[in-house]
């Protein structure tokens, strides 16, 4: 025979079953959250690594070139300075070489007879007053007057001379437009990458404030999933408290049918008791 010795309170059950299911729902709503905020920190704490390394990668590039930059420039300046040099003592030459062969020349018309009586009278004097340079650096050449050296050897000479020079200018030239474009080009370089670096770091910036307020976020949810599972577990409970302490689940369908008649049974003799003047149908 079976007795329950208090009817469950169904209301009280229902109440607990409606909590218990919506704690089951918000727990898999917030480990589902908690699933999507992990996977947002470890991308934001990839993202972080990844802009760090592009921006130290810029940086090392940077300063690499502009040590490669400072090198070419030192090397083009000092390159453009001797050609400049150069350039000027070929000039020079040229000019002392051209002013000595015109003084020849005139010397070899003078003793040729070629001079007209002005010009002749004008080299003259200027003889008498000053010894030719020829004779003062080399006084035992073997002849005296003006050397008036091989005027046709001299073209050759103005032509080797005339090479150099245009060597010189044309390195002056290439190595300044070169030295312009290396120039303009690493602007350009340092430009972008310091743009590149900046925006790396602003970037890695941004993601660490991300990080810091998804972990924000992730221990929040955390806590609301254990308030959420400790009630989960209450109502559960609350059910299991509820429920007949002694009912027999393999009860037959007869067993049930004989219990409920003997409540009502039972029930009919109570109610008789309560109606001493048998106004009751089922007590007279």
């Amino acid at each position: 025979m079976v007795t329950v010795s208090e009817s469950p309170d169904i209301e009280e059950i229902g109440k607990a079953a409606s909590q218990r299911d919506y704690r089951k729902e918000e727990i898999e709503e917030l480990n589902a959250t908690l699933s999507s905020l992990n996977a947002t920190k470890e991308n934001l704490k990839l993202k972080i690594k990844e802009l760090g390394e592009s921006a130290n990668e810029t940086t090392i590039a940077l300063n690499e070139s502009a040590t490669t930059r400072s090198d070419e420039k030192e090397v083009n300046i000092e390159t453009i300075a001797k050609a400049k040099e150069g350039l000027r003592a070929v000039k020079d030459a040229i000019a002392i070489l051209k002013s000595f062969y015109k003084s020849a020349a005139k010397a070899e018309d003078y003793h040729s007879g070629k001079l007209n009586k002005v010009a002749l009278l004008r080299y003259k004097q200027a003889e008498e007053a000053e010894e030719s340079p020829v004779d003062a650096d080399d006084p035992g050449a073997g002849f005296k007057g003006a050397y008036s050296g091989q005027q046709e050897a001299s073209k050759s000479i103005f032509g080797l001379l005339e090479v150099i020079k245009s060597d010189f200018e044309r390195t002056i030239k290439a190595t300044t437009r070169e030295e312009k474009r290396a120039a303009a080009e690493f602007v350009d370089f340092d430009r972008t990458s310091r743009a590149s670096i900046a925006s790396d770091e602003k970037g890695g910036e941004l993601n660490e404030q991300d990080l810091e307020s998804t972990k924000a976020k992730i221990k929040q949810k955390t806590q609301d999933l254990k308030t959420a599972q400790k009630l989960h577990d209450e109502a559960v409970q609350a059910i299991e408290d509820l429920k007949p302490t002694c009912l027999d689940s393999e009860m037959t369908f007869e067993e049930r049918a004989a219990k409920r008649e003997e409540e009502i049974a039972a029930l009919k003799k109570a109610l008789c008791y309560l109606d001493p003047a048998k106004v009751e149908a089922d007590c007279k």
